[in-house]
Formats: C-alpha cells, structure tokens, sequence
C-alpha cells in the first residue's frame, strides 16, 4: 500500500520572497485586485480565494467592486509573513515528536540525545501509540 503524503497544516497566504520585494512598488492608493496580482506577479484568483478570506485589507464600493489601499496591503502581507514564519504548524515540547505512522504529535518514550553536528542534536525515542521510532532535531547549543 503506498503512503499518503503528509502536509503541514494550513497557517494562512504563503509568499514568496520575490512577492516581497515586489511590495515596494505599491503606493499610496487604491487598487483594483487585478492591478495588484500584475504588480506583484500573483494569478488574481489567489486575490479572492486566499487573500481576501483571510484577512487582506480592502473596502467595496456602491457597484459592489473590491479596492485595495497598496500601503495597507503591504503591511498585511508583511504582518503575514512574519507571523508563518514565527509560528510552526505544530510547536513541540520537550520530549515530543511527529509520528509517521499515526499521523500526530506524540510523546516520546525513553528519549535519548546523540550530537549530530557541532550545533545539533538528534533526539530519539519511542512512540507512545504505536511504539514505532520517532526523533527530531534539537539546538545543541549551550543554553
């Protein structure tokens, strides 16, 4: 049987770094939702499907049209990018970690470090549902 993919949970818009830089370009007026996909090279249906449920600043007028203030965008989407990248999908306490097989965050039984690099560790154990092998990377830094 071939093994499902596993994905890490859904945090909200993703960016890519290109996108960013791009963001420089915008100024201090409204655009239309097409206008902003061509300025920053996103389809403009990542607009309405992705960034407009989950959160995008904008306003719509008496026809019912959507605009979208290009400083405001900005500061959203950097507001975004910083919040994805400080939050992990799934944080970690101290002896837990991702099994494969059960598809979750599980403690670990009788978890043992070994020193991979100068600055990392590698931390190994047992799952506590289905007693298969778990590990995950750990700073071997000095606290």
């Amino acid at each position: 049987m071939p093994q499902l993919r596993r994905f890490k949970p859904y945090t909200g818009p993703s960016f890519r770094r290109a996108q960013i830089i791009k963001l420089g370009r915008l100024l201090d007026m409204e655009y239309k939702p097409s206008e902003i996909a061509d300025e920053i090279g996103i389809e403009v249906s990542a607009i309405y499907q992705t960034y407009l449920p989950n959160g995008c600043p904008h306003r719509r007028d008496k026809q019912n049209h959507i605009w979208i203030h290009g400083t405001s965008f900005a500061g959203w989407v950097m507001e975004v990018h910083k919040r994805n990248k400080a939050e992990p999908g799934f944080p970690l306490a101290e002896n837990e970690a991702w099994c494969m097989k059960c598809c979750k965050v599980v403690k670990m039984l009788d978890p043992h470090e070994r020193k991979v690099k100068i600055n990392l560790n590698m931390v190994f154990g047992k799952c506590e549902s289905c007693g298969g092998k778990v590990n995950r990377l750990k700073s071997g830094k000095a606290k």
